[in-house]
This record gives C-alpha cells, structure tokens and sequence, in this order.
C-alpha cells in the first residue's frame, strides 16, 4: 500500500516503526499486534530508521510510562474520555481500552484520512478531522457529566511558543475541567536536533522545549502542574546492558511527561 507522509506527519511512521519492532521480540515492552499488522500495510522505506537505536528505546519507554499513565486515570474514572492530540497512527487505545472508555482522535483531515486506511471507528472511538490549533474541534467533544483526560505524544515539541499559548488556551477556554498528560521535549534536545539519530534525515524540525515542564503553566496559569516524569525511568530497564552508558546523559536531555490539571472557577 503506498501511504505517503510529508513533514512533521512523516514523523508517525518513526514511531510506528518502533513499535512493529518491538512486537517482534521475545522480551517485546508493548506487545503491540496492531502497530505489527500496520506496519506490515505500509510500502516505506523504514530501513533510514534501523540505526537510530536511541529513539528506539525512547519511543517504547515514553509509550509504556504513557500507557500506564492512561491506563492509571481510566482505573480511576472508567467511563471517563480520553482526547488525543495529533493522533497520527497511534494504537494506544487498542493498549489501554478498558471496554467502557470513550475516545477521540484529533489530527489533520490528510492524517485521519490515511488513520481510516487501518482503524475503524465505533460507538465509543470517534475521529475528528481538524488541526490541534482550530478551536472548532472541541465542539465534537460529548463530556457531560465525565471525566476528562487530554494526552499528547511526539506533537507539542513541533509547535512555536505561541502556537502552545494558543493551544493551551482553546483547552481551558472550552473545557470546564480537564487533565492532560503531554509529551515535551528538554531544552537540551531542541538545541542538538541537528544530531538526532533519525530525525535529521526528515523534513521536521523541533521548536519548543521545556526544562521542568513549568514552562506550560507560565503560557497559561489557570493550569497547574501535577507532576513530571523523565522516560529515563523506563529506559534504564528496557536498554540492552552495552548502551547502559548513555543513561546519565538521557536523564538531562531525555523528553518527560509533564501532567497538568484544570478546573474552571465558578
């Protein structure tokens, strides 16, 4: 199947790679069949990644710390909803879906179209076609009186400062309480881009970073932080013993979750 990704939307195909490639092995971290038979569908060529070892680990310990954290809200509120920004081909549902959680998947029209080439919508998955940063999709939400939790993985660090301001706010302008989970890369790694294992061979380019992950609540203070998780804490576990070197290095530039919080003032 020839499935053609340009641009930051071609950045989805590094972290289906992953996961694919970890499917395959005994010791697999996700156990993820769906990104395999995805995988499997598509006419790239995903050799110019089998090098890039380090966003290997990466993506696989930012997908697992991400999962259980999912998976720890919807414990907690099991009819809850769950958003996810810039959605690409990302199976996280088919990892975390509890039979009772409803979910929405917000990303370009040209990348929901090419998502409905490998998943299929239902009563309780919806997609919805339009940019993270037009206001409109909010409206597709349905909350009434649940929970509500928005998750971003591998998009906030493509974004301007401004265009994270503006995202920020269309959440707490039309939301009256949420949590979000986001994805964010260190300083560190926005400045040696130049030198990332795969991103340097596509036409994508990082253009925000954090330090602490406070930097989101000081573009929109109405949010507060609730905590910060460096994905360093699961690659130490995963990384094969002869690449355990790198990990002090990994806990300064590696990226990290930051969660958040928002609750309208009456």
């Amino acid at each position: 199947m020839k499935v053609k990704f340009d641009g930051v939307m071609e950045t989805s195909l590094i972290t289906l790679y992953a996961r694919a490639e970890d499917y395959k092995k005994e010791k697999s971290v996700l156990r993820d069949k769906k990104s395999a038979e995805i995988f499997s569908q598509i006419d790239y060529d995903f050799s110019k990644f089998s090098k890039g070892w380090l966003s290997y680990y990466g993506i696989l310990s930012r997908a697992k710390i991400m999962d259980e954290q999912v998976k720890k809200f919807i414990s907690e509120n099991p009819e809850s909803i769950v958003v996810s920004i810039g959605c690409g081909l990302d199976t996280r549902f088919e990892r975390v879906d509890n039979d009772k959680v409803e979910w929405y998947n917000v990303d370009f029209p040209e990348v929901i179209e090419k998502r409905k080439l490998f998943f299929s919508e239902n009563e309780r998955v919806k997609n919805i076609s339009k940019s993270a940063l037009n206001p409109e999709w909010t409206k597709d939400i349905k909350i009434g009186e649940k929970k509500l939790l928005i998750i971003s993985e591998g998009v906030l660090m493509y974004f301007s400062e401004e265009e994270i301001k503006s995202f920020l706010k269309i959440l707490t302008d039309n939301f009256d309480e949420f949590e979000a989970q986001f994805d964010l890369i260190s300083i560190g790694a926005l400045k040696m881009q130049k030198e990332h294992d795969v991103l340097k061979k596509m036409n994508a380019t990082f253009k925000w970073g954090v330090k602490d992950g406070s930097e989101v609540v000081k573009l929109n203070p109405v949010m507060k932080q609730t905590g910060l998780i460096n994905f360093t804490v699961e690659m130490k576990k995963i990384l094969p013993f002869t690449k355990k070197w790198i990990i002090p290095f990994m806990y300064l530039y590696n990226n990290r979750l930051g969660m958040y919080s928002y609750k309208k003032e009456k």
